[in-house]
């Protein structure tokens, strides 16, 4: 004989009744009871603020009026800023109006926001390429703070997701801050050229990375002025400067080029390696090693780190990019 305990037990419309506060209607879906859950549309309030809650604001009220006066914290925010909220381009917080002056169009409005374009225009303010302008008309123009923000989540959603497919489906250490998207490609399948006795290594982004190997001194120095002319992203007060120099032995390919400002070039750049043109004449052997760091995606670095070795002895310098009221020099 079974145990009474042990015996198939039918669940009766008043326990469910006293765990979900509902009353049983056939083919619902039972619901658990929880005092920090709404059940009227599936939403946890805040603590001490449930509907079912012992001195929570709805407890104090009738069902029927409880429907009608949702005062939890909760329910307040979400019903007002469902459809608009921190990213919501259409919330008022994230875009000031632009009032439509003489001589306007969208392509000279979305020039004011870095990474706006003119279909961001004409969507967030529902307008179509062919609609002219009316002076007097009201933009919405978003703050460059939303934009940015927008931006920074894309791409580290893009990174988290190229994370993934490249290390078979495990998430970086700290996927909120997983490697950028740019890092991760350009960090890795690097290709080499060798020339001479130096190794240079060259990203997918054709941009230098690393050059290394032992200084030796030219006999006949060539310089490509195509290379130095042609240096990427090259400013009025840069020279087309050379990662090793010509009378090392460095290379006239363009991989050994770079846009650098001239009174570094001129100046500490210049003064290290006559160090090391001095070292090998003397019969010293010189090893080194240049890295150039650049920002972002820039083909120009901000800095270039060297380290190098006479007989054995380490040196290292950082040179920026850029003067400082130190560096000078003539050629």
């Amino acid at each position: 004989m079974q145990h009474p305990n042990d015996q198939p037990r039918r669940v009766t419309a008043f326990e469910i009744y006293l765990r979900t506060g509902r009353r049983v209607v056939r083919g619902a879906i039972e619901r658990k009871f929880n005092p920090w859950h709404d059940p009227d549309d599936g939403k946890f309030t805040f603590a001490n603020q449930g509907n079912y809650f012992l001195g929570g604001k709805a407890s104090q009220h009738a069902g029927s009026r409880r429907s009608q006066h949702r005062t939890d914290a909760f329910a307040a925010e979400t019903d007002g800023a469902r459809n608009s909220g921190k990213n919501d381009p259409h919330d008022p917080r994230n875009h000031a109006i632009y009032v439509v002056r003489k001589g306007d169009n969208l392509t000279r409005i979305a020039a004011m926001r870095k990474g706006l374009t003119v279909r961001d225009l004409e969507w967030l303010n529902s307008l179509r390429a062919d609609q002219p302008l009316r002076i007097g008309q009201q933009i919405r123009l978003p703050h460059q703070e939303f934009l940015d923000a927008g931006r920074e989540a894309r791409n580290k959603f893009f990174a988290l997701d190229y994370y993934m497919r490249t290390h078979g489906g495990r998430l970086p250490p700290d996927p909120a801050n997983p490697p950028s998207l740019q890092s991760q490609i350009l960090d890795h399948n690097w290709h080499q050229e060798i020339r001479a006795s130096y190794n240079y290594y060259i990203d997918p982004g054709s941009r230098f990375r690393l050059v290394f190997g032992l200084v030796t001194l030219a006999e006949k120095p060539k310089r490509s002025r195509k290379s130095q002319r042609e240096v990427p992203e090259r400013g009025p007060r840069d020279d087309g400067g050379h990662y090793i120099a010509p009378r090392l032995n460095g290379p006239t390919d363009w991989f050994n080029h770079f846009a650098q400002d001239l009174h570094v070039n001129r100046g500490k750049y210049r003064v290290m390696e006559d160090e090391w043109y001095k070292a090998v004449a003397a019969e010293k052997k010189v090893f080194i090693n240049v890295k150039p760091v650049y920002p972002g995606a820039s083909l120009r670095p901000s800095h270039v780190e060297v380290t190098w070795y006479i007989d054995g002895e380490r040196f290292f310098q950082s040179f920026g990019n850029e003067k400082t009221d130190e560096e000078d020099g003539e050629r």
